[in-house]
């Protein structure tokens, strides 16, 4: 077997990219071709007409495609796009498989797809793309847990780069869709697949019951509202950035010997949490967090078993929550794929994965999911010998690796002796209220130290002013310079803004994301603030940047309140008198006038 991959171009037609492809399958050497399209975009035109292309010039193959939190290609994230993965098999029979209207007949489709498989000679795996997790997913893996336990599963949840945005889709030549599973059987007494998952997640604390659960929607834990958890143990409070607050402190729960990773996708009024995975009532569930070195040695782990295996082709199915826990590094635990064979695949919002010691078909999180394919015998050459080396994490990175080993060696002590909980809660809150770039308050405990400042200047009848600021043109120094170099900016601002408000009693300064910052400063009048605004304006023009040695301007966006104000209202205010400031040329203040 051979993979092919081609990123798709605007700027050429589709026959033309996929002219390689199309001269190995008119070789004759092959039996059977699957398409795989992971896209980071979601426009429905492009993405139906470069699957009706597909299906026209491979009339045979079998296609099926994904909206994608991330493309990977040549075990890379790739720049955000279209992805094509064609599969050219020699002997195995590739046979996709299409349920439609899946949401509410879900316990129906779970027997269907069995029966169906089941009816495959010489099946070997099938693999689910699923849209999203809108389905009761749990009652359809269960019905598949029966299949015969020679048969793999293995599969992602549809999902685009952002969480707010509900982009959970798969297509081919039919269109897009968000009610239907594609299931594709791998069948052939020459094929051979090994799938496995590498997660490196520690538990951290006591284990909490689930005592009330409804699929995905966590309700209560040990009979309380099952946000508590997070704002009794972490102080993160409930609010539109909630989900996000979480990423780095999800749940696991411990299933026969598994583990279940959950990440939070939001919060309802009553604290119930909407989870990217289903629970049930009666588990046991921790509080974990991404531990570097633990995650590293996982990794290895999968990578020397596949090796062994000796794969002609390889798909990464990895999930979005991963991502955003390396960030620039997450290239780091995937490249060494690449090197063994041709590897593709995309960040998704869940993954799928049968247990071979217990046949159980899981669904999972925060999960990578590694599946290597073969035909044939493996080839008598050894691969050489790979390794993930984590000495290239720097700065934060290496800062949370360092945290982390601490944390490992002191919870197994905390979990026998809950009093000392306390102990490592206080080592989490710096992580969790502080930017990890600038170390400057992050948007969250902004907002938090905010509102009380707020309620004391109406109690007090004092004003409150408040900054929002960002650097002009910021993007041109990350084209020109590169990111790294953005990075360090981004810092040395960051010190010039936290040496600037410091000078001034009470204030408090934070990153609100990006290259924005936001300072308020307690008693300051509608006069103070013009003055301050215009004076960090003229510092921050004269500052001469280590990184680039050279200067930048700033644009700034000032407001002053008695504390009556709605919160959303002077945030609102005052990012629009920045809008303004850049509007009217930047390297200006505006103040916002009733």
């Amino acid at each position: 077997m051979k993979q092919m991959l081609v990123q798709y171009k605007y700027y050429e037609t589709i026959k033309d990219q996929l002219s390689p492809i199309l001269k190995e399958w008119e070789s004759g050497n092959y039996k059977s071709l699957l398409f795989h399209i992971y896209s980071g975009i979601l426009e429905e035109k492009l993405l139906n007409d470069i699957a009706k292309e597909i299906a026209g010039i491979f009339p045979d193959a079998a296609l099926a495609g994904t909206i994608s939190a991330g493309e990977i290609g040549y075990a890379r994230l790739m720049e955000r796009g279209v992805l094509i993965s064609a599969m050219l098999f020699e002997s195995t029979q590739i046979q996709k498989l299409v349920y439609d209207n899946v949401k509410g007949n879900e316990s129906d489709i779970g027997p269907k797809i069995r029966g169906d498989i089941e009816k495959i000679d010489e099946a070997k795996a099938v693999e689910l793309l699923l849209p999203g997790t809108e389905f009761n997913t749990r009652i359809i893996l269960e019905e598949m847990s029966k299949m015969d336990s020679s048969i793999r599963v293995f599969g992602g949840y549809a999902g685009g780069h952002s969480m707010s945005v509900g982009e959970h889709y798969v297509f081919d030549k039919d269109g897009l869709t968000d009610n239907k599973i594609f299931a594709i059987c791998y069948a052939g007494k020459d094929f051979h697949i090994d799938v496995d998952k590498s997660v490196g997640w520690r538990t951290l604390g006591h284990p909490f019951t689930v005592t009330k659960a409804d699929e995905n929607r966590l309700i209560e834990i040990d009979h309380m509202p099952a946000v508590e958890v997070y704002e009794k143990y972490l102080r993160i409070q409930r609010n539109k950035n909630f989900a996000e607050d979480t990423f780095e402190f999800p749940l696991i729960a411990k299933v026969e010997d598994d583990e279940l990773l959950r990440h939070t996708i939001a919060v309802e009024e009553d604290g119930t949490l909407d989870l990217a995975g289903y629970v049930t009532e009666g588990m046991k569930i921790y509080l974990c967090y991404g531990d570097p070195s633990l995650i590293v040695q996982k990794v290895n782990e999968r990578i020397n078993a596949v090796r062994k295996f000796k794969p002609q082709a390889i798909l990464l199915y990895s999930c979005s929550v991963r991502k955003s826990f390396w960030e620039k590094y997450v290239d780091m635990e995937m490249t060494p794929f690449g090197k063994m064979a041709v590897t593709a695949g995309f960040h998704t919002w869940g993954e799928v994965k049968r247990n071979p010691d217990t046949d159980a078909v899981l669904e999972y999180n925060i999960t990578l999911l590694s599946i290597a394919m073969r035909e044939g015998e493996p080839p008598k050459e050894d691969l050489p010998k790979l390794t993930i080396d984590d000495s290239v994490l720097e700065g934060q990175a290496s800062l949370i690796k360092r945290l982390t080993q601490l944390v490992a060696a002191t919870t197994t002590e905390l979990q026998v002796a809950y009093r000392d909980l306390a102990l490592l809660n206080d080592k989490l809150v710096v992580l969790s209220n502080y930017d990890a770039l600038t170390g400057l308050n992050n948007r969250r405990h902004f907002e938090e130290i905010l509102r009380d400042i707020m309620k004391k200047a109406r109690a007090e009848e004092k004003p409150v002013s408040m900054i929002m600021t960002d650097i002009d043109y910021f993007k041109n120094v990350n084209d020109t310079f590169g990111h790294l170099v953005g990075d360090e900016v981004l810092k040395e601002f960051a010190k010039l803004l936290q040496e600037f408000i410091d000078e001034i009693p009470g204030a408090i300064v934070g990153r609100w994301g990006g290259e924005e910052f936001f300072a308020a400063l307690p008693g300051v009048d509608e006069k103070g603030i013009l003055e301050y605004g215009e004076k960090l304006r003229k510092t921050a023009e004269q500052y001469k940047y280590n990184a680039t040695n050279g200067k930048l301007t700033i644009s700034v966006g000032v407001i002053t309140t008695d504390g009556n104000a709605k919160y959303e209202d002077i945030i609102n205010k005052v990012d629009n008198c920045l809008y303004d400031a850049k509007v009217e040329g930047r390297n200006c203040v505006v103040q916002y006038k009733e």
